[in-house]
């Protein structure tokens, strides 16, 4: 059931998409203005950040005009939707590998490092949107609102994972003074900090030596394990809460809202966490490669959400909190795998071999999440669909 929104919420889309632009055409200038204050990668990033910043802030900015001059949204259905990103994704590769590896570190990098962010979650999106059929589809509206629910969640996520970085640290600090040796190792840890502070680790061993420390992996425990994946979940699909005020679609759309947030969400983040091998081209692409496997996972976990939200407005409010939990334990259990990969080679390397096989182990599981994700993805609104045409439920 759709009801009209307010006039003034259409206003203060208009309004936040103008400011998005303005600060997106802002933020990109200085770079180009200002070459000499970004070093290395952080120009590529930087840029990549406000061309998606742009795109966005002009969807909100069409979505508030629009919606203010009561113009109908067009359903995002493409039957070959997927193809076509498919083919894009090729062609993007293709020209990174044609395109000098020193170039990765220059702005112009840009499109080619956003586009390899992007295009997989559309892929998935399209892929998604097929099986659940042309009138469950979102209208761009729709899309937009969640695309940029997603993305501006990263907002909210950093300042509270750094706190919970510091609390982490004081946290597992004082548990290692209570245990044998715990005094010694973190007075090891402060001086390789110090060390590094004046001078850089200049090999992957001394790194590898650092993660190996008992103090490290509890805190990357902690850190994203524990609380990344509470404080991203409960923030990414926050704007499916404020609209249930107005609209309140069927399951299988309401699963598709919420992947939809996913997509801003994971959008963003692949552009930050994919670039470390910027500079690197096949470490690069498979950088962004492992990220498009992390973007089915942001997407299915919102979809998890957006699917208990769906639930909720059918009076079945049990199954909200359930959704989140299902969410928040898929997304622990893929970054515990993540953490145990990591530090099982680091272990490995700096004191154990067993550390090689937890790794392994780690490695496996994280194929098999990756295998899980999308196929999910695709088979839920398959599911949801034979549901819904089972039901003779009205969404209230």
């Amino acid at each position: 059931m759709k009801k009209p929104l307010p006039q003034t919420l259409w206003i203060i889309t208009a309004i936040a998409g103008a400011v998005l632009i303005a600060g997106s055409i802002l933020g990109t200038a200085l770079i180009f203005i200002l070459p000499q204050t970004v070093e290395d990668t952080m120009g590529t990033i930087l840029t990549s950040l406000g061309l998606a910043g742009f795109l966005l802030g002009l969807g909100l900015l069409w979505v508030g005009w629009s919606g203010r001059q009561q113009i109908p949204a067009p359903q995002i259905y493409a039957r070959w939707g997927w193809a076509v990103c498919l083919l894009l994704i090729i062609i993007f590769a293709g020209v990174a590998l044609l395109t000098p590896e020193d170039w990765h570190q220059r702005p112009i990098f840009a499109p080619l490092h956003l586009g390899l962010a992007a295009l997989p979650a559309f892929f998935l999106l399209t892929l998604i949107t097929l099986t659940a059929g042309r009138y469950r589809a979102l209208t761009f509206r729709e899309l937009i609102a969640a695309m940029n629910s997603g993305a501006a969640s990263i907002a909210l996520a950093l300042p509270l994972e750094v706190v919970g970085f510091v609390v982490s640290a004081i946290a597992v600090v004082l548990v290692a003074l209570l245990l044998p040796g715990g005094t010694a190792e973190i007075n090891r840890m402060g001086a390789l900090v110090e060390q590094w502070t004046r001078m850089p680790p200049t090999n992957m061993e001394q790194v590898l030596d650092a993660v190996a420390s008992p103090i490290v992996l509890a805190m990357l425990f902690l850190v994203f394990v524990v609380i990344a994946p509470i404080v991203e979940e409960i923030g990414k699909t926050f704007v499916m809460g404020v609209m249930g005020f107005w609209h309140r679609p069927g399951l299988t759309q309401a699963f598709i809202w919420g992947a939809a947030c996913g997509l801003g969400f994971a959008v963003i983040e692949s552009i930050t966490n994919g670039a470390s091998g910027l500079g690197e081209l096949w470490g690069w692409l498979g950088g962004m490669g492992t990220r498009a496997l992390a973007t089915a996972m942001h997407m299915l976990t919102s979809g998890l959400v957006g699917l208990g939200w769906g639930f909720f407005w059918r009076k079945r409010r049990w199954v909200l909190p359930l959704a989140y939990v299902a969410a928040i334990l898929f997304h622990s259990l893929w970054n515990f795998n993540v953490v145990i990969s990591i530090g099982g080679v680091a272990t490995g390397a700096a004191t154990s071999p067993l550390g090689f096989v937890v790794a392994l182990l780690g490695m496996g599981l994280i194929i098999v999440l990756a295998v899980i994700a999308p196929l999910a993805l695709i088979g839920i609104p398959v599911l949801l669909r034979a549901y819904e045409s089972r039901t003779t439920e009205v969404p209230l």
